[in-house]
């Protein structure tokens, strides 16, 4: 178990209510205008003429619905669970800091002292340096890298002289390489999760949902605009869902840095 888990630390989730309120009023913008253009369609096609159409449209409609209804939604999960996986690998790294700091205890003081300012300095570095470039999308810093690169060499290159050295020596091994793997997947997983040959599948499906909504022929043409009104805003609402949980760590929805943020208190208490 982690240093810190028994504190409770927990990565938060940050919600920009302004930037999500101007992306659900791009959303309502979306929506008004395939219901102004519905409303454009029908008074240039005859009920009549559409309504003959209905029963090869219906069944046309429900194939392809449920097609694009398995696709929107195995995106929504994939992404969710990548968000998910984001909050734990994140808390997995911050746990493996703390244990590094803490196992090194066992070695020379010198060395110890090197191995955790070390540390301390890489945990401020990504609280307040990588953090502030992954929120604005940006190529973190190099520094955090060689900061662990320096301590996994203090950490390999130790001869240690009697079994409880050996013993802090195969700990502190461990610890660094959870803290390699947590760190690697935390710089992936910054990137985009949906690639722009699917964000051209999605969009592609949802026009063509709209585009059944327009050839149905129904007698009462406001409650077709409003059925329009709603398939375009779900659509949209989901597709703000996957752009938002896509990019953990950027966006109006992201990870905080509550727990580096804290684990800087911390270190200097650990022993």
């Amino acid at each position: 178990m982690g240093v810190l888990t028994s504190f409770g630390i927990l990565s938060r989730t940050i919600v920009d209510v302004w930037a999500l309120v101007a992306e659900m009023a791009i959303v309502a913008l979306v929506v008004v205008f395939f219901v102004a253009l519905h409303a454009f369609i029908q008074r240039r096609l005859r009920s009549e003429l559409l309504r003959r159409h209905n029963d090869v449209a219906g069944f046309l409609f429900s194939a392809v619905g449920v097609l694009y209804a398995v696709v929107l939604g195995f995106v929504v999960v994939v992404v969710w669970q990548k968000y998910d996986g984001s909050v734990s690998n994140v808390e997995n790294e911050v746990n493996a800091v703390a244990d590094l700091y803490h196992v090194v205890d066992g070695y020379p003081v010198a060395l110890r002292e090197k191995i955790r300012a070390d540390l301390r300095q890489y945990a401020t570095t990504v609280a307040r340096i990588e953090w502030a470039a992954l929120e604005r999308d940006q190529e973190v810093p190099r520094l955090g890298s060689q900061l662990l690169d320096n301590v996994s060499y203090l950490v390999d290159t130790f001869s240690p002289r009697n079994f409880q050295e050996f013993a802090a020596q195969q700990a502190a091994i461990g610890a660094m390489q959870r803290l390699f793997d947590a760190r690697r997947g935390r710089l992936i997983e910054a990137v985009p999760a949906v690639p722009s040959v699917l964000w051209f599948a999605l969009i592609v499906g949802a026009l063509a949902m709209v585009a059944f909504c327009f050839i149905f022929g129904v007698d009462n043409r406001p409650a077709q605009l409003m059925m329009t009104a709603i398939l375009v805003g779900l659509i949209g609402i989901l597709f703000v869902v996957i752009e938002e949980f896509a990019t953990p760590f950027s966006g109006s929805v992201r990870i905080s840095n509550d727990g580096w943020v804290y684990l800087q208190d911390r270190l200097p208490d650990i022993r």
